[in-house]
């Protein structure tokens, strides 16, 4: 299986989101996983909410770290303003999405966030489908 990993700083929100919103997509043979470089606690319960607004359901789901294995066996990398700060190995196979994080955000600006992310990943899929990794 081919792994995308989406990465933000405490795995929470953002990179949680991207992961299951990348997985009720991906076409077959592709995956997701997400990670933190300083994992929280807990999943943002707001996730699970906006989610479920567009028929996926999370599941359980903790935060965890990004380590170097991750980091190698992934065929690309997106982050979440925290590039500078994952694991070595990322070069040519990483990028970075401006998206904002949940603090402070009303309910339709998370919802604008989650789309945001949508479409992001529906521009990855069509990139993944247009080439062999």
């Amino acid at each position: 299986m081919h792994v995308v990993i989406f990465v933000c700083v405490e795995n929470t929100f953002r990179s949680v989101m991207a992961e299951a919103i990348f997985n009720a997509k991906a076409p077959p043979g592709w995956g997701a996983e997400s990670a933190g470089v300083q994992p929280a606690t807990a999943i943002n319960p707001v996730v699970i909410a906006l989610l479920r607004e567009i028929g996926i359901e999370l599941g359980p789901k903790r935060p965890r770290l990004v380590t170097p294995d991750i980091i190698e066996r992934a065929w690309r990398i997106i982050t979440f303003g925290c590039l500078d700060r994952c694991p070595p190995r990322t070069k040519g196979k990483s990028e970075d999405w401006p998206v904002p994080g949940s603090t402070g955000k009303t309910d339709a600006q998370l919802k604008t966030i989650r789309d945001d992310i949508t479409r992001r990943i529906e521009r990855l899929i069509e990139e993944i489908e247009g080439c062999k990794p």
